[in-house]
């Protein structure tokens, strides 16, 4: 099954759950984005409260990285939880278009502190025309979930900065190469005055 395009009229007031599996090219994902192989996994509930609509799910697959030390490509599985909301943007009204509050119906009860906090701690995508699109979203879901600084293991001890050898293969009989402390320069500052003095 295809990345779902929805129609909002068609979402029942209690909701709709889905799962389909989407294909890298229906987010679309650029090279840069991301990585995938094979078919993503999408599991989302979506649920319509007043002029807003709740996106929650999981999307998950398998996604080939490069190491940062070794070089080496590896695949990771990676489960990417989401909640989103889609919000109508309202028109802006000026004072003179703004209704009564002793006028027509009872003015609807204010959002309490607490909803507003939950909106704002939510990613809010703009609602536009009758179509759910989630394939924008679920994209920016998985860029951000790429790490900046894959490694294929914990314990990858990366190609000798000399020869290039893959230390994890076998090591090299390259001079081990020491890295200056960011304190050494001021050592030597220290000593170069202690022998101006004396």
């Amino acid at each position: 099954m295809a990345l779902p395009s929805l129609r909002i009229p068609d979402i029942p007031e209690e909701g709709l759950t889905l799962d389909c599996g989407v294909l890298p090219e229906e987010l679309p994902l650029a090279p840069d984005d991301a990585r995938v192989r094979g078919e993503l996994a999408l599991s989302v509930a979506i649920a319509k409260a007043g002029q807003r609509i709740s996106v929650t799910g999981v999307l998950g697959g398998t996604f080939v990285r490069q190491c940062v030390r070794c070089l080496r490509e590896f695949e990771e599985p990676v489960s990417i939880p989401f909640a989103v909301e889609y919000r109508r943007e309202e028109p802006l009204r000026g004072p003179q278009s703004q209704p009564s509050r002793t006028a027509g119906r009872a003015a609807e009860p204010a959002e309490t502190a607490e909803e507003v906090v939950d909106h704002d701690e939510t990613d809010v995508y703009p609602l536009v025309g009758d179509q759910l699109e989630l394939g924008e979203m679920l994209r920016e879901q998985v860029i951000l979930a790429e790490p900046m600084q894959p490694l294929c293991r914990v314990a990858c001890r990366g190609l000798c900065p000399i020869c290039g050898q893959d230390l994890n293969e076998r090591p090299c009989a390259c001079p081990e190469v020491r890295q200056a402390s960011p304190f050494a320069v001021l050592k030597q500052l220290r000593a170069g005055k202690a022998r101006q003095g004396s």
